[in-house]
């Protein structure tokens, strides 16, 4: 499993609180069976990802669970995202994917925080 799959599979579960393997395979262009093992490896290191069976089930975090940014105090927090969105409202490019990731692993859910006039 690719560090980058695994960083983009955990974001998918914090924002979604339960998703189907074949949401997942789809997602990653990967077989569900692939997606079953990538659970299997999260599991193996700590993460707590749980899988229900059955319609209605798929593949959830527990409830509650964040990834550590504890090392960032909250005036760092707003500073990241603020360079974030000031970034993005430039138009650089990649920047509105790396912003809701941010956003997520700050578990900051509010949208357009910030409003940048460029007028004289």
């Amino acid at each position: 499993m690719s560090l980058h799959r695994q960083f983009e599979l955990i974001y998918l579960l914090l924002e979604k609180p339960m998703i189907t393997a074949q949401e997942l395979a789809e997602h990653f262009e990967v077989s569900t069976r692939t997606i079953y093992r990538d659970i299997d490896v999260l599991s193996s290191t700590g993460i707590p990802v749980y899988t229900t069976r059955g319609q209605g089930g798929g593949i959830s975090l527990l409830e509650g669970y964040t990834l550590h940014a504890a090392l960032l105090s909250n005036a760092e927090r707003e500073n990241i995202l603020t360079g974030l969105q000031t970034r993005e409202a430039t138009g650089l490019p990649y920047t509105k994917e790396l912003l809701k990731k941010i956003s997520t692993l700050f578990q900051y859910k509010k949208e357009n925080w910030l409003s940048i006039d460029f007028s004289p």
